[in-house]
């Protein structure tokens, strides 16, 4: 019962910090997102440290992922006319991934390979997604934030297929990554999923289906995610990537879905607008 007030009411103060910045001045967002790519890449380092990679403080890490958000984003809150602003953020983090690259050759030559792989890896993995979806979180005007529509996919997703998956489930997803999903609360997942994507449009965008098509590519790719995630701490031997939010785990854990969300849904809304 206490580990299960914790868990609500960290829940609760989580979602309401992400609702807040994203309802709030776009600092906040950046802020968060910031951070969010900090301590994400802080645990990476974490999972992956051993004698052989990463043996060196997590907190370097740390604030390679927050350079490479603030890299990243740097020239979308500074437009130069002519300059396609994406090109732009890809010629900063190869800068700043050469830049790594070389540290790492002058001060860990012999685990050169293993470190800078898996620093773009991070990268890859955690900031990339974090800067597309503030890229959208920036771009739109509207009065229900896509991030926040998207976040709220994601949620749903999880919550139902959790649900689903403990009331109905009989036949597991992939039980050699994850023991505890099944088939029955990936379709209950789905399908509420979508029930959601239905009302939002109903409610906030008067009928056109674009939150429905949403619904229909953020819940499978958010069980990706969290497949993927699995299997990393599976590899390692790690239950939790940290214990920042009491009862839920890391960053990683919490935001394992969206990593893989993010993109897919970032294709569509390009593809949409």
């Amino acid at each position: 019962m206490k580990t299960l007030l914790t868990r609500s009411i960290s829940g609760i103060v989580f979602v309401s910090l992400v609702v807040f910045c994203l309802l709030g001045d776009n600092g906040f967002s950046l802020a968060l997102f910031g951070l969010i790519s900090g301590i994400g890449l802080y645990e990476f380092h974490l999972l992956f440290s051993s004698k052989e990679k990463f043996n060196y403080p997590a907190i370097f890490t740390a604030i390679m992922g927050v350079l490479g958000f603030i890299v990243l984003i740097y020239p979308w809150l500074n437009e130069q006319q002519g300059i396609n602003p994406f090109l732009h953020s890809g010629i900063h983090i190869l800068i700043l991934m050469g830049l790594i690259g070389l540290i790492q050759l002058i001060f860990k030559p012999k685990e050169f390979t293993s470190n800078t792989t898996l620093i773009a890896m991070g990268i890859g993995y955690i900031v990339v997604p974090l800067f597309l979806g503030t890229v959208i979180h920036l771009e739109d005007n509207g009065s229900f934030p896509i991030i926040l529509g998207v976040f709220l996919l994601v949620w749903t997703n999880d919550t139902f297929a959790y649900v689903c998956g403990n009331l109905f489930g009989k036949h597991k997803l992939i039980e050699r990554i994850s023991p505890n999903k099944t088939w029955e609360g990936f379709f209950g997942g789905f399908l509420i999923t979508i029930l959601v994507g239905y009302l939002v449009d109903f409610y906030f965008f008067k009928g056109h289906s674009f939150w429905i098509i949403a619904a229909m590519i953020v819940s499978p790719t958010a069980v990706m995610g969290d497949l993927f995630e699995s299997s990393l701490k599976r590899k390692n031997k790690v239950k939790d990537t940290g214990n920042i939010i009491p009862g839920h785990g890391g960053i990683l854990d919490r935001f394992d879905a969206m990593f893989f969300a993010i993109p897919f849904f970032y294709i569509w809304y390009i593809f949409f607008t």
